[in-house]
């Protein structure tokens, strides 16, 4: 009989039919470059909190090695932590990150994690293991999360690196409630089929869906944009799963109403206001579209975790709608933080006059926050942030194409508006991979020669993202003015 880890048992809590899929391993595994930075920052920030502990003694890899020897250490009282031990009870297997003894008999189990506030899903994680470690006989007394702490920086010892919470008191309810579980998630698992489909607000971006509670269905609920809980659930309980279906007496917001009506009329909708909002643009118009790396150990100094980093840009000018007359673009030198140079670089491209137009409200914040570490540059940086003007929001109260089903991401739509982009044939096309591209050049893991092709591929990849908005913006005019039907 195959194991059952901690993630195929509260996937089967979560979604009995998702898990039994995963069980046979029958769902696709995606590995892209950004999968693996976080598995590989993640591993990082383990071992850093493994340095906490001197006397502390690796488990094994192996499974069998694994089983038998946290029970010999456990046994042996001299041993005070164990790495990485791994719990065996029926089929279900469990490995904690630290096990810290508390006295002759008893144990904290400890749970690394890279984030830097309390998740509800850190406290299942840690039940599971704490669960399946007391059935193997092994005394829990006590259970704690480390996460990162907020104020950790560069030059900081690893004391200062990790915030320690104590949830035994909810990861022991927790566990006491898994244990009632377990044997349902047995014969979930192990059953001939699975569960039938039963369709919740989750079921939206499951890998399962276009087969699972998704299939045969062209213009699902899920097409409806901010889809609300109440609404949802009034929906499925009279089960109602395609838009064409939803009645009139079911109250949905404006564009809700736009979506229907265009999936019912098999019509494209365009606004009587969108050429009043696309005429506020003032030219010259700078298209913007930033990048920025976000790592868990900080790259650079005064730097907290998690914190986002802007590293690079790309500017399409246009004097007119649809004509470019210039472009400009950086990349940051990897080995330091380079926001003030990026900052001062846009003061002088992006002028005191012309809209600046976006695709969502990230480059604004992104400016906004600018301001906090080059304050001599506020009135400059704030006037920028002030003219700018998001398309995406523009699309999306004036513009609706069903075969958007209802998302609004440039990836996404921008196929279906302009068929001849897309960002296919460029070897860095998508914001994850950027990201982690960047860290790796970072964190000093390329070679020159590596580093030297990345950045060329970042570039072209972000100059994609503002060419791709000067297009969008030109569809969307012709469309406005009768030009397109």
């Amino acid at each position: 009989m195959k194991s059952i880890n901690k993630n195929l048992f509260l996937k089967t809590l979560e979604c009995p039919v998702y898990a039994w899929h995963l069980y046979r391993e029958l769902i696709p595994k995606d590995s892209s470059l950004s999968d693996d930075f976080l598995v590989m920052e993640s591993r990082n920030i383990h071992n850093m909190a493994k340095l906490l502990f001197k006397d502390g003694i690796q488990i094994s890899k192996k499974l069998e090695e694994a089983l038998q020897q946290t029970k010999d250490l456990i046994n042996d009282n001299s041993i005070k932590t164990i790495f990485e031990p791994v719990f065996k009870y029926d089929c279900f297997i469990a490995k904690a990150d630290i096990l810290s003894r508390t006295d002759t008999n008893s144990w904290e189990i400890i749970e690394v994690k890279s984030g830097n506030k309390w998740k509800h899903k850190y406290i299942s994680d840690i039940a599971y293991v704490s669960m399946i470690a007391t059935k193997t006989s092994s005394q829990i007394s006590k259970a704690t999360l480390y996460l990162l702490s907020k104020d950790f920086r560069l030059g900081k010892t690893i004391d200062e690196m990790f915030t320690k919470i104590d949830c035994s008191f909810d990861v022991f309810a927790i566990a006491e409630e898994y244990s009632k579980k377990i044997n349902y998630s047995k014969e979930i698992l192990l059953a001939d089929k699975p569960e039938e489909k039963k369709l919740k607000i989750s079921c939206k971006n499951c890998a399962l869906f276009k087969e699972c509670t998704g299939k045969d269905i062209e213009y699902h609920i899920f097409d409806l944009p901010r889809l609300s809980q109440s609404i949802f659930e009034k929906l499925v309980e009279n089960k109602i799963y395609e838009i064409k279906d939803i009645p009139k007496d079911i109250e949905l917001t404006q564009m809700q109403e736009v979506v229907k009506d265009c999936v019912v009329n098999d019509k494209i909708f365009i606004s009587e206001n969108l050429r009043n909002e696309l005429d506020k643009i003032v030219f010259p118009a700078y298209y913007l579209d930033f990048e920025s790396v976000m790592t868990i150990y900080p790259l650079y100094n005064n730097i907290a975790p998690h914190s986002q980093i802007l590293t690079q840009y790309s500017i399409h000018k246009c004097d007119k709608v649809g004509n470019i007359t210039d472009h400009f673009e950086y990349i940051a030198d990897h080995t330091q933080d380079c926001r003030k140079i990026i900052a001062q670089k846009l003061v002088e491209i992006l002028q005191t006059t012309g809209s600046i137009v976006t695709y969502s409200s990230f480059e604004k914040q992104i400016i906004e926050k600018l301001i906090n570490i080059c304050p001599d540059l506020t009135e400059q940086l704030q006037a920028i942030a002030n003219r700018i003007v998001d398309l995406e929001e523009i699309l999306r109260l004036n513009y609706y194409d069903i075969r958007f089903h209802g998302r609004t991401s440039i990836k996404k739509i921008l196929p279906i508006m302009i068929p001849q982009m897309n960002y296919d044939k460029l070897e860095i096309g998508e914001g994850g991979v950027a990201l982690s591209a960047f860290a790796y050049m970072a964190m000093g893991l390329y070679s020159e020669e590596k580093i030297k092709e990345t950045k060329q591929n970042l570039l072209k990849y972000c100059k994609q993202d503002t060419l791709a908005l000067v297009k969008m913006h030109k569809f969307l005019y012709d469309v406005a003015n009768g030009r397109i039907s």
